[in-house]
């Protein structure tokens, strides 16, 4: 690949794909993109595959809405995990979810609430 070509990266989960012109200085990653194994993953993926993880230690009789609320707290805490230092406004508006759910996660990981 010449210095000149655009780089690009693609989702393995959504297949989103970002890239950056030729001209502009790269990164090795997207900022907010992880790779895991051979596979790279967009935020909005990684927040999903928290959220699905939560629930592999769910219990199997475990209903629509508890296994709901299991995932959507498993991808609260990836977030604060991620960023601790971001508002918890912010974190509950990526993770679609409300504020108090956050400071509750927080509560859970012994952290304190950012206004």
């Amino acid at each position: 690949m010449s210095d000149t070509a655009t780089v690009d990266w693609t989702c393995a989960r959504c297949q989103v794909t970002v890239s950056w012109m030729a001209e502009v200085e790269r990164p090795e990653l997207p900022a907010t993109w992880a790779q895991v194994g051979d596979e790279l993953y967009c935020l909005s993926c990684r927040r999903e595959l928290a959220g699905e993880a939560g629930l592999e230690n769910a219990p199997t009789d475990a209903s629509s809405a508890e296994r709901q609320k299991i995932e959507s707290q498993a991808r609260i805490e990836f977030e604060i995990k991620r960023r601790p230092e971001r508002e918890d406004n912010r974190i509950a508006k990526s993770c679609r979810t409300s504020v108090v759910a956050v400071r509750k996660a927080r509560a859970r990981l012994g952290m304190n609430s950012r206004v």
